[in-house]
C-alpha cells in the first residue's frame, strides 16, 4: 500500500493522528535497462535511500561501516522486480529485509525510525507571473514533487482541501507572509500533528522555497533554493525528515538500566487486552526486551529494557496513542 492510501486513512480516522507508514524498507529507482551492471548499480542506490528513509538523516550515508556494506547490499535484499512506470520508464523495484536494515543502522551507531510516523499538514503557495496563489491539486509539478519527495523519506502527509472554509481562514496573502497564527489555527480542522507552510517563487535557472514547519510548540524556519522542483522538494523533505527523527527515531544508548525500566499498565481488561499489550511493547522499536512483573485484576506491571531514554521512548509510544498517561507516576492506562 502506498503512502497515499495510508493518508486517506489517517485523515478519514479521527481518533489518532499518526500514519502507521508501510514500505519503509521498499525502494523504487530508475534504471535504463535489466542489465547486470545496471540491476547492480540500481540495488546499491537502493541501499542508500531505505537507509536515509529507516534512519531519517541524509547524514547516515556518510557513516564509514554503512559505506563499506554497500558492496554487500544485494545481500540484504528479500525482493526484487523490473516494473515499467508513466511513458514506459523502467524502474527497479527492491524490497530489503528489515531486520537486516534496522540490525546494520544499529551496528553502525545510527537511528532507526519506526514506521509509526507523524502526520503533517502541508500548505503551499507559488508565485506565477507575479501573482501569489494557494498550491492545489491541479498544480501538478509542484503537488507531485512534494508527494514523491515525502514518500521517498518516509513522511506521511496530507494537503488541504483548498475548499472555502481553507480560503476563509488562510488567505493566500496570510500564507505568504507566513504568519503562523493564522496557519495554525487553520490547520486545526484537520487531523494532524503538525504543519509545513511555505512559498515557492520560480525562475528561469532556480526554484526558491521559504517557509516553516511545526509541531506543538516548536515552530522551525528555513529555505532552500535548487535547480528544479524535484530537487527543491527532496531539501524540503529532508529539513523535514531531520528534525522528526531526531525526536522519534531510536539510538540504542548506555542509558538503559540493566535492571529495566519499570511501568504499570492499567485497563487491561482481559487476556485479548493482556496478549495485545505484550505484542504492541515487545515490537515497538524504542523497546529491547517487555518481562512481566506482576497482575493485579487489570493492572499490569512490566519491566522494560529500553533501547534510548524513557523520555524518547514515551514520545515514540505516545504516537501511536494506544497508552494513555495518567496522574500516577509511571502508570498508563492502555487503549485497546
Amino acid at each position: 500500500m502506498r503512502i497515499a492510501a495510508l493518508i486517506l486513512l489517517g485523515f478519514l480516522s479521527f481518533t489518532t493522528h499518526a500514519v502507521v507508514v508501510s514500505g519503509l524498507h521498499d525502494v523504487r529507482v530508475v534504471v535504463t535497462d535489466q542489465s547486470a551492471a545496471n540491476r547492480r548499480a540500481g540495488i546499491e542506490q537502493a541501499y542508500q535511500q531505505v537507509l536515509v528513509k529507516v534512519s531519517g538523516h541524509a547524514a547516515t550515508l556518510q557513516n564509514p561501516l554503512l559505506q563499506k556494506e554497500q558492496s554487500n547490499a544485494e545481500s540484504m535484499v528479500s525482493q526484487i522486480r523490473y516494473v515499467r512506470g508513466e511513458q514506459s520508464q523502467l524502474f527497479l523495484q527492491v524490497s530489503f529485509s528489515a531486520s537486516q536494515i534496522q540490525a546494520l543502522l544499529k551496528r553502525a551507531g545510527e537511528p532507526v525510525w519506526g514506521s509509526s510516523r507523524p502526520l503533517t499538514l502541508v500548505w503551499l503557495a507559488q508565485e506565477t507571473d507575479g501573482q501569489q496563489r494557494m498550491v492545489t491539486q491541479e498544480d501538478l509539478i509542484v503537488r507531485s514533487a512534494i508527494q514523491n519527495a515525502m514518500e521517498e523519506r518516509g513522511i506521511p502527509v496530507l494537503f488541504p482541501t483548498n475548499d472555502l472554509d481553507d480560503e476563509l481562514a488562510l488567505p493566500v496573502e496570510r500564507l505568504w507572509g507566513l504568519f503562523s497564527q493564522d496557519i495554525a489555527l487553520a490547520s486545526e480542522r484537520y487531523p494532524v500533528d503538525g504543519y509545513l507552510a511555505g512559498r515557492i517563487i520560480p525562475s528561469a535557472s532556480s526554484w526558491y522555497f521559504a517557509g516553516q514547519f511545526s509541531y506543538g510548540a516548536d515552530t522551525t524556519q528555513f529555505s532552500v533554493q535548487a535547480e528544479s522542483p524535484e530537487v527543491l522538494a527532496l531539501q524540503v523533505a529532508d529539513k523535514l525528515a531531520d528534525t522528526l527523527a531526531s525526536r522519534y527515531a531510536v539510538t540504542e544508548s548506555a542509558e538503559t538500566s540493566a535492571d529495566g525500566y519499570v511501568i504499570r499498565v492499567n485497563h487491561v481488561a482481559n487476556f485479548s487486552d493482556y496478549q495485545r499489550l505484550l505484542n504492541y511493547l515487545d515490537a515497538h522499536i524504542a523497546i529491547s526486551n517487555t518481562r512481566v512483573l506482576s497482575v493485579n485484576q487489570d493492572e499490569v506491571t512490566l519491566s522494560l529494557t529500553l533501547a534510548t531514554s524513557w523520555p524518547q521512548t514515551w514520545d515514540v509510544l505516545a504516537l501511536d496513542k494506544r497508552l494513555k498517561e495518567t496522574d500516577q507516576p509511571n502508570t498508563l492506562q492502555w487503549q485497546p
